[in-house]
């Protein structure tokens, strides 16, 4: 399901979120030094941005293929009702 995907897109973006609140929680207890911790929270903003650039690609192209399905399924039901009208009225 569709919902289900991005659900968990929203999941990874929340851990991700909280990662670096911990990473910025670090800094009080000196556990690492400032530019350390800004490294690993770059890293895990370019990980993120990534994860989130190729789901948006592989989405979008999903849904390019399923909007190309839907309109030639709209199409051929559209085209059916049309003849099955124009039947009934030549019947008449």
């Amino acid at each position: 399901m569709k919902a289900d995907s991005y659900g968990e897109l929203y999941l990874w973006n929340r851990g991700i979120d909280r990662l670096v609140r911990v990473l910025q929680r670090t800094e009080a207890h000196s556990l690492f030094g400032k530019e350390k911790r800004k490294a690993y929270e770059t890293r895990l903003e370019e990980i993120r941005a990534g994860l989130n650039a190729d789901f948006a690609e592989a989405k979008a192209t999903e849904e390019r293929n399923d909007e190309t399905r839907l309109r030639m399924q709209h199409t051929a039901w559209e085209a059916r009702n049309l003849n099955n009208q124009q039947n009934k009225r030549s019947q008449s």
